[in-house]
């Protein structure tokens, strides 16, 4: 896995569908969140790529034992007429650890176990006022949970 600290400088919109579940039903959520998003796709206006989707997660996901949202979106610009019963969301310009992970789709969670030691290892923190996200394209392959998967996973931080 790659480890590099990006500093963006864009305020970026998203629109899209939330899945709402406990953790252990997420993943189910998700799926069914991520299959209305691309059933609906031709509703969203001025979509950057359609090719590019991005899994949203709020900063207190980790460790909540209780009902985590989960938004699966794309990337838009300009925002504009959110179809019925989607949701928007901004992310403002910050700093973020981006891990280039490379591997089955249902290991996901070894790379932020990396990602987390890289940062204790290179002096930073999570930065947990912010959201989290992983960019999937066509190198993505979550369905099949293939070895040559690739997600970009962005994990809000900031220098000890």
């Amino acid at each position: 896995m790659e480890i590099e600290i990006v500093q963006t400088s864009n305020i970026s919109a998203f629109v899209g569908v939330r899945a709402s579940a406990n953790m252990s039903n997420l993943g189910e959520s998700i799926g069914r969140a991520f299959e209305e998003l691309i059933r609906r796709r031709n509703e969203i206006k001025n979509i950057k790529n359609p090719n590019v989707t991005y899994g949203i997660s709020p900063p207190n996901y980790k460790g909540n034992t209780g009902t985590i949202d989960f938004y699966c979106c794309f990337e838009v610009e300009p925002l504009e007429s959110l179809p019925h019963g989607m949701l928007h969301i901004h992310l403002l310009p910050r700093i973020f650890s981006v891990t280039h992970y490379r591997g089955q789709a249902s290991k996901t969670e070894t790379a932020y176990d990396y990602t987390t030691k890289w940062m204790n290892e290179n002096g930073y923190v999570y930065d947990d006022i912010s959201y989290y996200f992983e960019r999937y394209d066509e190198k993505t392959m979550i369905e099949s949970d293939d070895e040559r998967n690739e997600i970009k996973i962005f994990c809000p931080v900031k220098k000890i």
